[in-house]
C-alpha cells in the first residue's frame, strides 16, 4: 500500500522507532485490493499484521465502560478507522482521554486516504479530513499522534 504521514504535536518523535517502523513496513507490504465493501476485510488484515508485532487486541478506554481503541503497545494507543466519518471524532477523544489519564504517551491513527475511502464506500473517514480536523482542534487534542493514511 502507498502511505502518507502526518504528525500532530510531534507524534512521530513521541513514538519509539522500534514501535512505529514495523507498523509502517508492514502496511507498505500489505497486498490488498481496495474496492467497494472491503472495509471489514481490510480492517482484519491490518489488525492481524499489528498483532503479529505484539500489539494488543481491543483495549478499553476506561474500565467502567465498553468504549475501546483498536490496540495498545507499551505507552502507545492505536486507532484503525475504516468506518463512517463521524466515528473519527470518537477516536480523537478516546486517544486524548487515555493520554490525559496517563495511560498512553502518544497515539497512531491508521486511516484510508480520501481516494481509498471513495472507492471503499460512501461517507467513510479519510486521512485528509482527519488531519484538517486535528489541526483545527490542536488546542483540544493535545496528544502527540502520528497519522498514517493509506491507499492502494
Amino acid at each position: 500500500m502507498q502511505l502518507y504521514m502526518y504528525n500532530h504535536h510531534l507524534g512521530e518523535q513521541a513514538i519509539p522507532t522500534d514501535i512505529l517502523e514495523p507498523i509502517i513496513q508492514s502496511l507498505e507490504s500489505i497486498q490488498f485490493e481496495i474496492k467497494k465493501g472491503c472495509a471489514s476485510n481490510l480492517r482484519e488484515t491490518i489488525k492481524r499484521q499489528i498483532q503479529l508485532q505484539g500489539w494488543s487486541g481491543e483495549t478499553r478506554v476506561d474500565k467502567s465502560n465498553n468504549i475501546t481503541i483498536t490496540s495498545m503497545k507499551d505507552n502507545v494507543g492505536l486507532c484503525l478507522q475504516t468506518g463512517n466519518v463521524g466515528r473519527f471524532y470518537a477516536d480523537m477523544l478516546k486517544l486524548q482521554t487515555l493520554y490525559l489519564n496517563g495511560k498512553i504517551e502518544s497515539g497512531i491513527t491508521i486511516i484510508p486516504t480520501n481516494n481509498a475511502a471513495k472507492i471503499m464506500g460512501g461517507n467513510l473517514a479519510n486521512y485528509e479530513r482527519y488531519i484538517r480536523e486535528l489541526d483545527l482542534y490542536k488546542k483540544i487534542i493535545t496528544i502527540p499522534i502520528h497519522v498514517i493514511g493509506f491507499e492502494e
